[in-house]
């Protein structure tokens, strides 16, 4: 498996950063180089997408939503009606974020969109929650900024369950991946669920020097695989010109 390149869809454990988590993968798949899609702190737990080799080129595909369950801890006696209405009312929808201290970004006043809060289950001052959520939210500081709505609160835990339409329900820890590492990283790319092309050896050298390849279909198309001999080559649109249909090269892993 030297030198693999592809894509490993990893829950993340307890504990690890997931610059750390990549690195583990890296190093079990024997890969060049590794990159992370959508950072999540060492006590968040969940889908890490880790891109491998020449597929670190595709991280532009992984700009996605992402869900997250969770557990947070209410400061004061707050009915689930009223947690549920000051969702509804203020959280819901575009929403105004600083980003937290230790963040790795500027922290700066900036804009997010929740496109689901959902109350699961509430005892007491413990409340189960659902968040769907634009990339780039961060959900530690959205249940701070409902708290301070309610008298304080603060998350308990915390797990990412999807990117996209990329589900936990297909991620491998790293102890299977380590015993079964072979079996799984075997036609991860066909997971991204895009459309694919196969183009021939000569159109390939054209692709992968950024040129234009004649295609025959008349359907644009704003992101397609590229394949040559069951290898991945890259991602193109399909654009026309002077009614012809080309494939454009946008990103080129070749």
């Amino acid at each position: 498996m030297n030198g693999v390149d592809g894509i490993a869809f990893i829950d993340k454990p307890y504990g690890l950063t997931s610059h750390k988590t990549a690195e583990y993968v890296k190093k079990i798949l024997n890969a060049r180089k590794a990159g992370h899609t959508g950072t999540l702190d060492p006590k968040v737990t969940g889908l890490l997408i880790v891109l491998l080799g020449k597929a670190t080129r595709l991280a532009q595909l992984f700009n996605l939503d992402k869900t997250y369950v969770g557990v947070a801890k209410l400061h004061a006696d707050i009915t689930i009606n009223k947690l549920k209405d000051i969702i509804k009312k203020k959280f819901i929808g575009p929403i105004k974020q600083v980003p937290p201290k230790r963040s790795a970004v500027k922290r700066q006043e900036r804009e997010r969109h929740i496109y689901e809060f959902i109350i699961l289950e509430k005892k007491k001052d413990i409340f189960l929650f659902k968040v769907k959520c634009e990339a780039g939210t961060y959900v530690r500081k959205l249940i701070h900024d409902l708290g301070k709505e309610l008298g304080g609160a603060h998350m308990l835990e915390l797990r990412r369950v999807a990117i996209g339409p990329f589900s936990e329900n297909e991620t491998v820890n790293l102890y299977n991946l380590t015993i079964n590492n072979t079996a799984y990283i075997e036609n991860t790319i066909k997971r991204l669920g895009l459309p694919e092309i196969n183009i021939s050896d000569g159109d390939m050298e054209k692709f992968c020097h950024g040129a234009l390849v004649p295609y025959k279909s008349h359907e644009l198309q704003d992101k397609i695989l590229i394949f040559n001999n069951k290898k991945l080559y890259g991602i193109a649109k399909i654009i026309q010109e002077n009614n012809k249909s080309f494939i454009k090269p946008d990103v080129v892993i070749c």
